[in-house]
């Protein structure tokens, strides 16, 4: 990754740890690639689907999809050339600003989906239709977008500054020896400015859902928000599933983006260990391969369209009760 995250020829590294990298990248992009096409599939050709909530869900694959299809192949086959044979400048322009419009437009629809939920839950029927209407929706959506598009623009209009490597630098670090990488400031404070604005959103939307919903005649889950009336049984005020499940989907988001956040918070003001950095970047990673899966795993209609398309059943045959919390309408 140049100008931005871990250089495959990065202090002269053997070919061994260059080849790991390489075949963690390769698996990544498969099922990453296999996950994203797949939600965009099945939202695309079964109607039940086509929803404002799936609109979102759909944005952040397509993003998820730009990286894994895109720019891990391109890493991955980097990576596995011999440590001396450097990328031309354009080839690490490019994959390095390919890299960085996924990266930001998916952070960038991780959150809105945060809001939308948050919305859904929180929110009068009316309000919430009159909040996300079609062509809302798709000004979202394409905001998105433009937004990430915006502050690319630089990378190549501007001159940014690519790291400096070095194998031994005891004078500019005041360690013994290791491989450490200068990170470029523009694109590091961004991507770390982007991570930080998605976990307060996630964090706001989540907590606050936590908060609003008590007591309703309604009932949605969390995960899928599908919305049931008329029920002919009396629901409890707090389902205690509900907090395990939405918390494994906030402790995925925390454990995949804080890492790297750290580590370029640190970068902006010294070099940081090119090990860490490239752990950072193998986690943050999997947040573009199990977003599909987060979002879909407890979703009924998801599970009954799989079946439906490719005729296989989906995580087994039995479907697990799935946990319902009640909706607050104001």
């Amino acid at each position: 990754m140049s100008n931005f995250s871990n250089a495959s020829t990065c202090c002269e590294g053997t070919l061994s740890e260059n080849i790991s990298l390489a075949v963690a990248y390769a698996l990544l992009a498969v099922a990453g690639s296999f996950g994203n096409l797949l939600v965009i599939y099945l939202v695309y050709s079964v109607r039940k689907l086509r929803n404002t909530s799936n609109a979102f869900i759909v944005n952040v694959c397509a993003a998820d999809l730009l990286v894994c299809a895109l720019w891990m192949p391109r890493e991955s086959v980097a990576l596995s050339q011999p440590p001396g044979r450097a990328a031309s400048a354009g080839y690490r322009t490019f994959s390095g600003g390919l890299l960085f419009l996924g990266l930001l437009v998916s952070l960038f629809s991780h959150s809105l989906v945060a809001l939308n939920r948050f919305a859904l839950i929180t929110k009068a029927p009316a309000a919430y239709r009159n909040i996300y209407r079609r062509r809302n929706t798709a000004g979202m959506i394409a905001s998105s977008w433009l937004l990430g598009a915006v502050l690319l623009l630089p990378w190549f209009t501007g001159p940014v500054r690519t790291q400096r490597r070095s194998r031994r630098c005891p004078q500019l670090l005041n360690r013994p020896e290791g491989c450490f990488l200068r990170l470029s400031p523009y694109p590091t404070s961004v991507a770390a400015s982007a991570i930080l604005g998605q976990t307060a959103v996630l964090l706001y939307s989540y907590f606050k859902i936590f908060r609003k919903v008590q007591v309703s005649v309604k009932r949605v889950s969390v995960l899928n928000f599908q919305i049931i009336n008329n029920l002919s049984y009396p629901l409890a005020r707090k389902d205690r599933r509900l907090r395990p499940c939405a918390s494994f989907v906030l402790s995925v988001f925390v454990l995949t983006t804080e890492p790297l956040l750290w580590v370029t918070l640190i970068g902006l003001f010294e070099p940081v260990p090119a090990l860490l950095y490239n752990v950072s970047w193998l986690l943050l990673s999997l947040l573009f391969v199990l977003s599909p899966y987060l979002y879909t795993r407890k979703n009924e209609e998801f599970r009954k369209s799989l079946r439906s398309v490719i005729g296989a059943e989906f995580c087994g045959t039995s479907v697990g009760v799935e946990p319902m919390i009640q909706v607050v309408s104001r």
